[in-house]
């Protein structure tokens, strides 16, 4: 081996290494984008296979050898027992009573059932049978009924290692080959092994997964060409014992925090509908800030569930920070006996489970024998329908969130009153400062540091306030005090499946509390300087 060979010998290396660094994310990459593929060739090809074999049901001919169709009658009442409803179902020239008969029933006798309720209720379906064998249920008319096919199930493609093999030893020579010739060849036999990675995404035509893994290899090659490659492996290497601590966290926050929030933005430019996924793009964002075709004043306008989410963060934060600084004075008072009681008792609100405390308000404020309602009564007040109109449910709402808000404001106000130096306020006494005077030139300058960090982490929670809007008002009436978190949580489940919405929802509510951290913060330090 010649010298100049020796001298190339760590350049390789180190092209190597960055290369394999960049081929582990880039085969994640590929890998997710095979399987999306794949589930969704095979989706494909199952529904194809039913909706085929519940055409020829509905015309009576024959289905496919590998689909099990049938014809299902309307329900009639049973002559033995009236109470309750029996369905018939055609298999060829044989017709038998829906699961009667154990001797010839068959397995699938109650997806059978249940597809022909399911397609009494909702009209016709095609979708996955939920239980992961593969296996695809279509449900359609048909002049006898209802034509029901189910497929067998179905096995996805096998990951093809050889394939990734393959294409991985294909990169890594080329890396290699490019650092023995150097300089400008480096960087683009880097550029180009990873590219060489996007082949099998290319071939499945998983084009954005491809256009993230040409991106990638173009980052790499510019910033080994930066020389950010070395500086952060010798870093690696002189820090390794705090990285190796720190490396659990690590996975944990990205599995558990940084995974579901790019896969929760990644729905959002999706479809969901009977089981399947389809690209839409933007779609999901312009219809949901668009109104999605509802007036600004319909409780599904996007802009009127904003205006409430607003207005109760804004209400609620208003009522946490007024009573807690109120009650965190009153306890800061030297002549107050049994502090340690009192703060006990007002810290418990906040230490219950929220939706347990939900709960037992939603009972409070219920009809004439809610707990409000009877004290109402008693005081000679009428009662007080709380969820009968957008006022009153609000409020309802309101006051509940405010139980729970006001100790943590409290604790805050407390552990900031204890800071304030007590020469302050006697120098001002003696100067002739009024109570009004003091607390203004006093006390509130000092507990605004405190309270800036804890008014923007209180905004977020009381935004994101699910357990109180759907376990005291539900919504009512007709969904008007829903806000955002709640709106998104009935795209998901309880306005046909409609997950893609959902998540874009979740995108939008999360840019706008990243605003909104970010102007609050700004304001904060402002008056801190000033």
């Amino acid at each position: 081996m010649t010298e100049s060979s020796y001298t190339r010998v760590p350049v390789v290396r180190r092209q190597l290494r960055d290369f394999i660094v960049a081929a582990a994310v880039a085969i994640a990459i590929a890998s997710a984008a095979f399987v999306g593929v794949r589930n969704r060739d095979l989706a494909a090809r199952q529904l194809d296979l039913a909706t085929r074999s519940a055409d020829a049901a509905a015309e009576l001919r024959d289905p496919l050898p590998t689909v099990h169709a049938a014809l299902v009658s309307e329900p009639k009442l049973s002559v033995k027992h009236p109470y309750l409803r029996r369905r018939l179902i055609r298999e060829g020239a044989r017709t038998r009573v829906l699961g009667a008969d154990r001797d010839v029933a068959h397995a699938e006798d109650k997806l059978f059932y249940d597809a022909a309720n399911r397609f009494q209720r909702d009209g016709a379906f095609a979708e996955l049978v939920p239980d992961g064998t593969g296996r695809a249920i279509v449900a359609k008319q048909a002049k006898e009924g209802v034509a029901i096919a189910i497929t067998a199930p179905a096995a996805p493609e096998p990951y093809p290692f050889l394939v990734m093999i393959g294409v991985l030893g294909l990169g890594a020579s080329v890396a290699a080959a490019g650092a023995l010739v150097g300089r400008r060849a480096q960087r683009i036999g880097m550029a180009a092994g990873i590219a060489a990675l996007a082949v099998p995404a290319l071939l499945w035509q998983s084009w954005f997964a491809a256009f993230a893994i040409l991106a990638l290899g173009g980052a790499v090659a510019l910033a080994q060409g930066a020389g950010l490659t070395d500086r952060l492996m010798s870093g690696a290497t002189r820090h390794r014992v705090a990285l190796g601590f720190l490396s659990p966290a690590a996975v944990a926050m990205a599995i558990l925090v940084a995974a579901p929030f790019f896969i929760g933005i990644a729905i959002g430019f999706y479809d969901h509908h009977q089981g399947t996924w389809s690209f839409v793009g933007l779609h999901n964002f312009t219809d949901i800030l668009s109104g999605g075709g509802h007036s600004l004043d319909d409780p599904l306008n996007f802009w009127f569930i904003l205006g409430v989410t607003v207005l109760w963060t804004v209400a609620n934060i208003a009522l946490h920070v007024s009573v807690g600084v109120a009650l965190a004075l009153v306890l800061s008072r030297k002549w107050l006996r049994g502090k340690g009681m009192f703060r006990m008792l007002l810290i418990l609100p906040w230490a219950i489970p929220n939706y347990i405390t939900a709960l037992m308000w939603k009972g409070m404020f219920q009809g004439e024998y809610g707990a409000v309602n009877s004290l109402l009564h008693a005081v000679g007040l009428s009662d007080v329908s709380w969820f009968g109109s957008w006022a009153t449910a609000f409020s309802a709402n309101v006051i509940t969130n405010t139980w729970l808000g006001f100790p943590f404001m409290m604790v805050v106000a407390l552990g900031a009153l204890e800071t304030i130096p007590k020469e302050l306020y006697e120098a001002a006494s003696v100067d002739g400062a009024t109570a009004w005077q003091r607390f203004r030139h006093i006390t509130l300058p000092h507990l605004r540091p405190a309270l800036g960090p804890a008014v923007a982490l209180g905004s977020i929670w009381t935004f994101n306030m699910f357990n109180v809007i759907f376990l005291v008002s539900g919504g009512k009436p007709g969904d008007s005090t829903n806000i955002l978190v709640t709106d998104a949580y009935r795209w998901a489940f309880e306005r046909g499946d409609k997950y893609g919405m959902a998540a874009a929802e979740g995108t939008i509510i999360f840019l706008i509390l990243l605003l909104w951290t970010v102007f609050g913060t700004r304001v904060v330090r402002s008056k801190e300087d000033a």
